[in-house]
């Protein structure tokens, strides 16, 4: 739809953004409702090891306060989700995309998608330079995001068939899905009250996430040193 906003005749360009930011709204509240349900998941007994002693009182009266709140937001997305067809949104987006592009829109599609690709490539390179730096949880939440949106472009570059372009390499496309699975662990953890956090299963999920944070940071430095490598193989082959 962000795209498509750079296309439309620009009277129509308001509602194709106020269309967008209700879309991003929706995107974050299924976010957050997915983020609870990985988190149950996670912590579901099925998951504990075989042998592994049942949960205290306490840890099972949180995993049960834990079910009434992923029930609520599903509830919650649910009402969203009817308020928004009622109101329209679903029918205003295919209307929208059906409206004819502008006249020089096939021209400017090629510099749009120049433009985009140049920006979004700028910001993985910016969000890897800060988590290589300093990989907190939410710089590595962000670089993940990054990619995801570079991924996602490079999808659309390849259905529009404008341009010939490089789609992000094996290496960060792997980087992506080990970032998932540590802010998933994030989220996990962030949940479990501090009183708990000594529990076995609590224990054995940030026994998980520092395994995998020592591989993502590996990843970084990989990442950051192939260019480097690769001069070094041009320099020698000088």
């Amino acid at each position: 739809m962000m795209v498509w906003e750079r296309l439309v005749s620009p009277r129509r360009t308001p509602e194709v953004h106020e269309a967008t930011q209700r879309l991003r709204r929706l995107a974050r509240l299924v976010g957050r409702v997915r983020d609870r349900d990985v988190t149950s998941m996670l912590l579901s007994p099925e998951r504990a090891p075989p042998g592994a002693p049942e949960g205290s009182p306490a840890w099972n009266a949180f995993l049960g306060r834990l079910r009434e709140d992923t029930h609520t937001g599903r509830e919650l997305l649910r009402a969203f989700l009817r308020t928004e067809r009622e109101g329209g949104l679903f029918d205003r987006v295919r209307r929208l995309l059906e409206f004819d592009p502008r006249a020089d829109a096939g021209r400017g599609l090629l510099s749009i998608l120049a433009d985009e690709r140049r920006r979004r490539q700028g910001r993985v390179r910016k969000a890897h330079r800060k988590a290589r730096r300093d990989p907190t949880s939410e710089r590595l939440h962000r670089l993940r995001i990054r990619i995801r949106q570079w991924r996602q472009f490079s999808a659309l570059e390849t259905a529009s068939r404008a341009v010939a372009h490089q789609p992000p390499p094996p290496s960060w496309r792997r980087l992506q899905a080990r970032l998932g699975t540590l802010h998933d662990l994030d989220v996990t953890l962030s949940t479990i009250p501090d009183e708990l956090l000594d529990a076995d299963p609590a224990l054995r999920l940030r026994t998980r996430r520092r395994k995998l944070r020592r591989l993502v940071r590996a990843t970084l430095e990989e990442i950051a040193a192939r260019p480097v490598r690769a001069t070094a193989r041009a320099r020698r082959a000088a």
